[in-house]
């Protein structure tokens, strides 16, 4: 190959000679040209502002107050507030979920290990209370007392755990039945170990457990010591409470009720007898009070005195008195004749007489 392009440079004629070195000349320039230029171009030094020469500022990191663990606390451990403390952490190595209140994990038993530092989680404790198993339900200062009852003494079933109730006590002697109001407004926890789910009659609508045998309730421990002791006494009713009661408390009362046998009772006053035949007798009219005596004054003349009978002064024509006191019948006037005039009419005595009440004029007069 080489050969023949000496050969062929070997063939040209000086004219061809220069022609073909000045177009390599050309060709020549051109390509330095173009590299030059490309060669400035990419070693170009920008200079920056003085504003542009300053750095960015670090992004802003925004930091919460979450509730850390002090000391390692073990499984089943209630959290007390010397074992935690308040940190505040950055917002993006917070964990899910974490606890950032101290009331919200205060005497809570934890679930599984929490070491010292680390951050506590609603996933690391029971946060319902229902996971804990019937102990959550027991109030913190109460404890769980159960008592023997029935369909008639835990009312017929239809106090339901959660309900509210009152508990008597029924005492009974030989003459006598007292029962008391011994608790009041106490929660019921369970029945039939039952603490509300299932359980319910479904014949009557599901709305009573079906035969109570044992009531647990939530009492403080003296009132838990009353119960026990009182039901060694006698026998304990449930009493269910309303929803809305006028009062959580009344007053304690109790009420005793004495057999017709009993010897302490008052007994009534017996009613006399009265022989077969016999009419009761009747009762005594108290007597009237006497009549006041007056005098009757006719004309000049003292018909009736003060301190006589009363006695009629003159008797009209006509009219007479029986003697027995009554009054005699009225006598007997011919059709077409007036009736005699009492001479005593418009008299004074007649007067005096006619302002007396009749009952005491009769008496007077003797009519």
């Amino acid at each position: 190959m080489l050969q023949r392009i000496i050969n062929f440079l070997n063939d040209l004629r000086p004219r061809q000679i220069l022609m073909l070195a000045v177009g390599a000349a050309v060709l020549m320039l051109i390509t330095i040209y173009f590299g030059i230029n490309y060669a400035i171009k990419e070693k170009t030094i920008v200079i920056p502002s003085a504003e542009e020469k300053a750095p960015p500022p670090p992004p802003e990191v925004t930091k919460t107050a979450v509730v850390v663990a002090k000391t390692t606390i073990l499984p089943r451990t209630r959290i007390q507030e010397s074992m935690i403390q308040m940190k505040e952490l950055p917002d993006d190595v917070l964990p899910e979920g974490a606890i950032k209140s101290f009331n919200d994990v205060l005497n809570v038993q934890v679930k599984v290990t929490i070491f010292a530092g680390d951050v506590l989680t609603i996933q690391k404790v029971f946060a319902d209370k229902s996971a804990e198993g019937f102990i959550g339900t027991i109030p913190p200062d109460c404890r769980a007392v159960s008592i023997n009852v029935n369909e008639i003494t835990g009312v017929a079933g239809f106090a339901k755990p959660g309900d509210f109730v009152d508990l008597l006590l029924s005492e009974r002697s030989e003459y006598s039945a007292t029962t008391s109001v011994l608790l009041q407004n106490v929660p019921l926890l369970s029945i039939n170990q039952d603490m509300g789910n299932g359980m319910l009659d479904e014949n009557n609508g599901g709305s009573a457990i079906s035969n109570p045998t044992i009531a647990t309730f939530a009492l403080r421990p003296d009132d838990a010591l009353k119960l026990i002791s009182a039901s060694k006494l006698g026998e304990i009713y449930m009493s269910l409470r309303p929803a809305t009661p006028y009062s959580n408390y009344v007053d304690t009362v109790e009420y005793t009720f004495e057999s017709v046998n009993s010897p302490n009772r008052t007994q009534a006053t017996p009613v006399p007898a009265i022989p077969e035949g016999q009419f009761a007798p009747i009762p005594q009219l108290p007597a009237e009070p006497p009549v006041p005596k007056i005098e009757i004054i006719q004309g000049d003349q003292i018909v009736q005195s003060a301190h006589e009978d009363p006695v009629p002064a003159q008797a009209s024509p006509g009219i007479s008195r029986s003697p027995s006191g009554t009054n005699p019948p009225l006598p007997v006037i011919p059709s077409g004749q007036p009736a005699q005039r009492n001479p005593y009419e418009n008299s004074p005595a007649s007067a005096a007489l006619d302002s007396l009440p009749l009952s005491k004029a009769r008496a007077i007069t003797g009519g």
